[in-house]
């Protein structure tokens, strides 16, 4: 019985042998992988111009909301990043400035325009951002920033220039100028 024990375990031996050599002996094939870039499924942006900014107000604007509500953390511009309604930005004249409101809402009515909004002014290639702080007294947060900035931030990212178009899709310019003396400035 030993011997037959013995012999089988040199068969197995001597069989897996054959077979690894016969293994080794087969020519070596690489396959090559293929790889496939995807395709986006979302058209490539050319980058934003001061030319195109200053032949589209709604544009422009849609700009500084985007950099505002992407960048500002302080005061209210965080209020409003996503409104579902849109943006609704109002021209008001005070005491010689343009101050441009900006509402969450594009077709925001008087009734729904109770609290002070974020709002912006433009000045020598200069956007200066206004968020009002309740409960202060009549604050602001304010931030200054150069529309060349702008411009720059959004060039950086796809995903910018893609946001940009939608908040312009969706953003209402009101053009009738609201005219405030100096005396109802709060």
């Amino acid at each position: 019985m030993r011997i037959l024990v013995r012999l089988a375990v040199i068969g197995l031996l001597l069989f897996g042998t054959f077979l690894f050599s016969y293994e080794a002996e087969k020519p070596v094939t690489t396959q090559k992988t293929t790889t496939t870039v995807p395709k986006s499924t979302q058209s490539h942006r050319t980058p934003l111009t001061t030319k195109q900014l200053h032949d589209n107000q709604l544009l422009y604007f849609a700009a500084i909301i985007n950099y505002a509500t992407s960048n500002i953390t302080d005061g209210r511009w965080q209020e409003v990043k996503h409104p579902s309604n849109g943006w609704q930005i109002e021209p008001h004249l005070v005491s010689g400035t343009t101050r441009y409101f900006v509402w969450p809402d594009k077709q925001a009515t008087a009734d729904q325009k109770m609290v002070m909004p974020n709002w912006f002014s433009v000045s020598d290639n200069v956007v200066t951002l206004h968020s009002f702080i309740i409960h202060s007294g009549g604050q602001d947060v304010v931030h200054e920033i150069s529309v060349q900035e702008i411009i720059h931030w959004h060039n950086q990212s796809q995903v910018r220039l893609q946001r940009l178009e939608k908040i312009q899709a969706n953003s209402r310019l009101l053009t009738e100028m609201t005219k405030k003396t100096s005396s109802t400035n709060r």
